[in-house]
Parts: structure tokens; C-alpha cells; sequence
């Protein structure tokens, strides 16, 4: 994996969480290593992939292209890939999602960055198997959807400016790209995605400064001076973080969180949803 992501992923100061905080506001991240800059999905860009995958797959049936379960039904009937073959396809397919699930729960640095380590050796040692797959399974519709997604993502979400207005490849760098290097953008997305997932986005919204930013504001539209159907997905989660603890700090029964927690974010999210879980039962009495 990426130092730069494996560096960020484990948000345990409050000089983290702040970083990000600026990344959620710009809509964009800074990979350091790379040199480049990566684009937050946006509401409009989630709901445009999932239809354009839709045309695409009409689209498979003038080209004449079968699903990958029929292809694999005739490859089999000629001996060209067998049952057994796809069954060890299966399991280290399996093994290789499983190792990446099991990373995905991990918080400590030194653990995200073996784990990764093991994945990556696991890809290698079977990475002729896999390409050995594929070119006796040819193109499917699955295959295809797959490209044209690969191709999406390269020439959408990679940038060489913080403004997002230069590519990070010219049209010609896109002709020449392959298939698998494509891939490894798409992947690599797909892991800088993990940044955000919505324990840090939690712990980004807790931060005292982060809160008090957003105090100021009326309503996203307000905060981040664009259409809610503008933002992008990170915006949208950390406003909807926000309205919840706003809600928890508005309550007369609020405690607020000892000074001690600010030094572990994880605690501090926790504390938030346990005066959350006493507040509601105090409500709920209440109504009784």
C-alpha cells in the first residue's frame, strides 16, 4: 500500500484528523509520495457510474459479448479451463478478499502496513494463474464493464493541480495506458477511499476545531457554499456527523468529554455515542 496511505489511515492525533478536515473541504487529497492529487466522489459522480455500468452492459450485447458464467460453461465443455481450475481461481480469489477485509479492521500502522505486505505477496504468487485466466476467458461483458470503469476512474479522478482542472494524463499517456495499469489506479483509489470510511470521518467531526468551524454554519449548502447535489460524498457524511453531535451537545443532560479523551479520538467517538445512547434513554423515560 501507499505510505501516504498507510500513514493517514490510522487518524491518532488531532493534527491528523485537522489534515483531512482539509481535505474534505477542498473535495481532493494530496498524495505526497506520488505526486499527484486524487478527487473526492461526488453524490452526481456515484449516481452517474452506477448508470453509465448500466449502458455499458447494454451496450455488451451488440458487441456480441457473453456474461463470464456462460464463458466459463463452454470453456469447460472444450477442455480449455476446467471446473478444478476454477475452483482454485475461486479460492485464492477468496483468500485474496478475505486478507483485504482483514486489513480493512486494523488500526495500528505497523499491522495495516504488514497485513498489506501479506496481500501483496499473495497477489504475486498467483498473479501468472490469474493473467493465465484471462486470456483463455477472453472478453465478457464483466470484463468489459470492468475496462471501461478502469478508464473512468484514471481519467476522472487523477489530477497534477489542487484546483482539479489539469489531468494527470494527456489523451495520448490514456491511448497508451494498458488495461492492468489502469487497474492499478482503480485499486488504488479504492484503498485511498479507506481514508474516509466512517469511523475517521467520526473522528474528523469530534475534533474541538473541526466543530466549532462548523457551529458557524446554518446548513451544508451554508458551510461548503455549494448544492448539497455538489457535494461530494465525504462533505455530505461529515455534515451528517456533524448534525448528530451538534444534537448530543445541544441536550441539557450533555456531559462534556473529559479533557484527557481529545489525546485518543477513538475514546472520544466512543464517549460521544455512549452520552448519545444515555441521552436518548432519558428521553425516552421521559415520554413514559
Amino acid at each position: 500500500m501507499n505510505e501516504f496511505i498507510v500513514d493517514l489511515q490510522n487518524i491518532d492525533s488531532l493534527d491528523k484528523a485537522f489534515l483531512l478536515f482539509r481535505h474534505v473541504l477542498l473535495g481532493s487529497s494530496f498524495d505526497y509520495q506520488n505526486n499527484f492529487y486524487v478527487k473526492h466522489n461526488s453524490l452526481i459522480e456515484s449516481t452517474y457510474i452506477t448508470e453509465n455500468n448500466k449502458f455499458i452492459q447494454s451496450s455488451c450485447k451488440n458487441k456480441g459479448l457473453i456474461h463470464e458464467k456462460e464463458k466459463l460453461k463452454i470453456l469447460e465443455k472444450n477442455g480449455s479451463w476446467t471446473k478444478e481450475q476454477e475452483e482454485e481461481y475461486q479460492n485464492h480469489l477468496k483468500k485474496i478478499q478475505d486478507l483485504r477485509i482483514s486489513k480493512k479492521k486494523l488500526v495500528i500502522p505497523a499491522q495495516i502496513k504488514q497485513a498489506q505486505q501479506i496481500l501483496e505477496q499473495e497477489i504475486k504468487n498467483f498473479s501468472a494463474f490469474f493473467i493465465e485466466r484471462d486470456g483463455i476467458l477472453g472478453l465478457t461483458v464483466e470484463g468489459f464493464v470492468d475496462s471501461q470503469n478502469y478508464q473512468f476512474y484514471v481519467k476522472n479522478f487523477f489530477f497534477k493541480d489542487e484546483a482539479l482542472t489539469q489531468k494527470l494524463f494527456s489523451e495520448e499517456e490514456y491511448e497508451d495506458m494498458t488495461s492492468s495499469e489502469m487497474k492499478t489506479f482503480y485499486d488504488y483509489y479504492f484503498e485511498f477511499q479507506e481514508l474516509f470510511n466512517e469511523r475517521n470521518l467520526k473522528k474528523i467531526t469530534c475534533c474541538p476545531m473541526v466543530l466549532n468551524t462548523l457551529f458557524l454554519s446554518e446548513s451544508p449548502t451554508d458551510f461548503f457554499g455549494k448544492p448539497i447535489s455538489q457535494l461530494t460524498l465525504n462533505q455530505i457524511s461529515l455534515y451528517s456527523n456533524y448534525s448528530y453531535y451538534k444534537n448530543i451537545n445541544s441536550s441539557p443532560d450533555f456531559r462534556s468529554p473529559p479533557q484527557e479523551l481529545y489525546d485518543n479520538l477513538d475514546k472520544l467517538v466512543d464517549y460521544y455515542d455512549q452520552q448519545y445512547s444515555r441521552i436518548s434513554a432519558k428521553n425516552a423515560s421521559r415520554k413514559r
